[in-house]
């Protein structure tokens, strides 16, 4: 490593003189990316268990920032509305929406019978080591499809072969690239587009005869999946988020557990990737999936028969309890009570932000709140054993102007959780970056146009002609369309 800081750049060399330096060496050839230096960091509940962080040098992640403003329009012009990890504008609430609506029961109830939930099972996915197993040919191979330009790719190949500092010695890489490298995640992303692409049929927008999008194409694959279900053939729709996927199968779970088997072939011949065992099932959706930290399922109710809910695990609520302790305990009473209510804050609030959309996440925040006042109440106990009780209280349990309820309060109070807004998330609210829409004006993306003819779309697929309009309707609407398509 350089042993070069940010500090030492802004201080010492200069950031005008670095940047220079940089884009001199980038024009004459002369740059050589450096090997990363590894970091193992604890994985977060399994104790004994490491996740292998690459940490480039500064030069190396401005040089990798650059790649990524060049190469991310190109690819976010043919990204699937399925993948959600490590994309602009998109959120793992987004993914959990869109699993939401896509296993919501359509249609009217009759007599007799309530609507069929559209699928029946669900193949959840995670593959083994993805960073560290990603193949280096094939994602060259990928990323040469949609760039010509040899000095990019030639560049992108080096930060790949660059190699890993691990204990002091350099380790040559055949395979995988760096957790914690600012190209890593779209590197992964292009290769694992595969995943998508195996299920073309059900999530890439269809053509009209002429060969033109249709004006809404989130309708016509909801339509096209809903005939193709009517007439009871196998449905897959995937869902994915960065390594994470799951796969809704509309058929039987024989069908299921054999496209399981197909999938895990394909990644392994296609893609030499491999699923993990441990982290791979096929499960009914009455029985429900985790997803993103989310707990996900149908679950029947007397007046909507099944309904989709996505909900707050009790392994995560039972986690954060624990969280909480770590931050009350007796070791933490050389602190003053306003240092521990600032510790707790933003833990709280950041806790009941992620989780804020989840089914009866109201009730699970009145817990939370509750047990946080509890172990604040246990602390200043520990703090102040002498204290009596009633001094204690007075002191710091008190009403604020202007608030209905007494709280905890210091210098700043104790934050409420249960206080913020619970509703569900509006994927409406998920655009796509202005640069990724004229890929979806034409079938042929890439496609050159002349400049002010009004046809066509931007070369290498960025470049909004109409930057600061709305998009048209057709945009908005494959954005956002219908019952399963966001």
């Amino acid at each position: 490593m350089d042993k070069v800081t940010v500090k030492h750049i802004e201080t010492r060399i200069g950031v005008e003189r670095f940047l220079t330096t940089t884009r001199t060496m980038l024009l004459d050839g002369s740059y050589r990316p450096q090997a990363v230096r590894r970091v193992m960091i604890p994985k977060r509940g399994r104790p004994g268990l490491f996740r292998p962080l690459g940490v480039p040098t500064v030069q190396d992640r401005v040089v990798q920032a650059a790649l990524l403003q060049l190469l991310e329009p190109i690819f976010e012009a043919v990204f699937l509305t399925v993948s959600y990890g490590f994309r602009p504008k998109r959120a793992c609430r987004d993914a959990l929406e869109h699993i939401r609506n896509a296993i919501r029961p359509t249609g009217q109830k009759t007599e007799t019978d309530w609507p069929r939930p559209p699928y029946q099972w669900v193949i959840e996915g995670d593959i083994k080591r993805c960073f560290d197993n990603i193949d280096h040919h094939h994602v060259m191979t990928c990323l040469r499809r949609r760039v010509s330009d040899r000095r990019v790719t030639r560049l992108v190949r080096a930060f790949l072969k660059a190699g890993v500092l691990s204990e002091g010695s350099l380790v040559r890489t055949k395979a995988g690239t760096p957790q914690g490298g600012v190209l890593s995640p779209l590197l992964a992303n292009v290769m694992l587009d595969g995943i998508e692409r195996r299920y073309a049929k059900y999530v890439v927008p269809r053509l009209t005869r002429d060969g033109k999008p249709y004006a809404r194409p989130g309708n016509e694959l909801r339509k096209f999946r809903h005939y193709e279900r009517k007439a009871g053939r196998v449905v897959f729709l995937p869902i994915r988020y960065a390594d994470d996927f799951v796969v809704l199968v509309n058929g039987t779970e024989e069908q299921a557990r054999a496209e399981k088997e197909a999938l895990a072939v394909f990644l392994r011949e296609e893609m030499k990737l491999t699923l993990a065992p441990e982290k791979t099932h096929v499960t009914s959706l009455t029985e429900g999936f985790e997803f993103l930290g989310h707990r996900v399922r149908l679950r029947w109710d007397d007046r909507w028969g099944y309904w989709p809910r996505v909900e707050i695990p009790k392994a995560r609520v039972k986690d954060f309890h624990h969280r909480i302790k770590q931050l009350t305990t007796r070791g933490r009473s050389r602190l003053s009570f306003q240092e521990v209510i600032d510790a707790l804050n933003p833990v709280l609030l950041g806790w009941g932000r992620f989780y804020q959309h989840c089914y009866g996440a109201k009730q699970v925040f009145a817990r939370i709140d509750h047990y946080a006042w509890d172990r604040l109440r246990r602390w200043l106990r520990k703090k102040y054993p002498k204290t009596p009780r009633l001094v204690i209280r007075r002191r710091y349990w008190r009403r604020l102007t202007g608030r209905p309820r007494y709280r905890w309060v210091d210098q700043r109070p104790l934050a409420i959780v249960a206080d913020l807004k619970v509703e569900r998330h509006d994927l409406l609210k998920m655009r796509m970056p202005d640069y990724a829409y004229p890929a979806w004006e034409s079938p042929v993306h890439n496609e050159r146009c002349t400049p002010g003819s009004g046809t066509g779309v931007g070369e290498t697929g960025g470049g909004n002609p109409d930057i600061g309009a709305s998009p048209p309707r057709s945009l908005r609407d494959s954005t956002v369309g219908g019952e399963d398509e966001p």
